[in-house]
């Protein structure tokens, strides 16, 4: 594997090659100090990753330029702590965010992890398995417009409001979900303008989410409209479970994307018991859609490993909060051996008191 660092600290990417190599990894780790130089490299030279460090200057432009050129390398992001809001802006454009301040060994273990994902996820006995499915979510599309159209800083809030007020049945799922005990509370919400403004932009794609992927008709509204409320149970969780360091709303997005399994029923195994170290047929296939959506690496590690958490190493993260939030919200077991290796294990059962109080909250 070849990994392409484009920072002007030599020694951070030198140092993560030594750390990699310790591990057993014999990656060819390469470092170039300007934008340009990464270019006319990747022109010639191709990369199974290229890491970004956000404080070259034209660091966007690069990302953009290997969106067309390279869209098979991975793409991540290196940057300081205490930008959450630069990384979240760049999210459309990256496969991952590293932080400058984690130590080698954790930027290590992160490079790890986002190689063994896309092994996992790139067989053919798991693109034959979903490929053989009769039934497949579909693309949240209007969740992905209004992705778009967060990504201009003048966006108002009656421009997303039209965006949802075009889809008259998504209109009535998000009302539905914002007089829900989670986000309603108070005065009934009667209006999409009205539960967009006192939600928020943020919450009311959440929402705009849930109801997209989990809508049925028929027998099957029922159970669709059950892994709905867990999934926005897991997605309220998860972010009162991340340090302070993490975006909780790429958590509280992943944790939402967690039940997207549980719609492949042709895939699912009643009452098997899971193995630490592999994940589920239906968690893979529910990732392996989140690529063929295009969506950050980020959250399909989360969905994929959400009940196997041991493969995202030995940080909490996002992968730790998901994997939290969504075995309580689902009722699976906990992987308490591992969440003491994080440090972790102390924290549960106040985590299991605070999904007990919102759950018969919302009953």
């Amino acid at each position: 594997m070849r990994v392409l660092f484009a920072t002007s600290d030599p020694n951070h990417p030198a140092a993560v090659g030594d750390a990699l190599l310790a591990r057993g990894y014999e990656w060819q780790v390469l470092s170039y100090s300007r934008p340009d130089e990464a270019r006319e490299v990747l022109a010639d030279l191709a990369a199974d990753a290229v890491v970004v460090d956000l404080g070259l200057e034209n660091a966007e432009a690069l990302l953009r330029h290997m969106l067309h050129t390279a869209p098979g390398t991975a793409r991540m992001v290196l940057c300081a702590e205490g930008t959450s809001d630069i990384a979240l802006r760049l999210l459309a454009l990256t496969h991952g965010v590293l932080c400058a301040q984690d130590s080698i060994e954790e930027t290590a273990e992160r490079l790890i992890a986002h190689a063994r994902l896309a092994q996992g996820l790139d067989r053919p006995q798991l693109r034959a398995a979903v490929g053989a499915l009769t039934r497949l979510p579909g693309v949240p599309k209007l969740y992905l417009a209004i992705n778009r159209a967060l990504d201009n800083p003048d966006v108002d809030v009656s421009d997303v409001t039209q965006l949802i007020m075009a889809d008259p049945v998504v209109s009535g799922r998000v009302l539905q979900l914002a007089n829900s005990a989670l986000f309603g509370g108070g005065r009934q919400i009667s209006t999409v303008s009205f539960a967009v403004s006192r939600l928020g932009l943020k919450i009311t794609r959440s929402l705009v989410l849930a109801s997209e992927l989990y809508a049925l008709g028929g027998a099957e509204a029922a159970r669709a409209d059950q892994v709905r409320q867990q999934c926005l149970l897991a997605s309220w969780l998860a972010p009162r479970l991340m340090a302070e360091s993490v975006d909780p709303e790429v958590a509280s997005t992943a944790a939402l994307l967690a039940g997207i399994g549980q719609m492949l029923p042709e895939l699912l195994i009643d009452n098997a018991e899971h193995q630490a170290n592999v994940p589920p047929l239906e968690d893979e296939a529910a990732a392996y859609l989140l690529g063929l959506w295009q969506l950050p690496t980020v959250l399909q590690q989360a969905v994929a490993w959400q009940r196997t958490p041991r493969l995202s190493g030995g940080r909490f993260g996002v992968v730790g909060a998901v994997h939290v939030a969504s075995a309580l919200a689902f009722g699976r077991k906990v992987d308490e051996v591992w969440l003491e290796h994080c440090g972790m294990g102390l924290r549960l059962p106040g985590w299991r008191a605070l999904a007990d109080r919102m759950d018969r909250s919302a009953a």
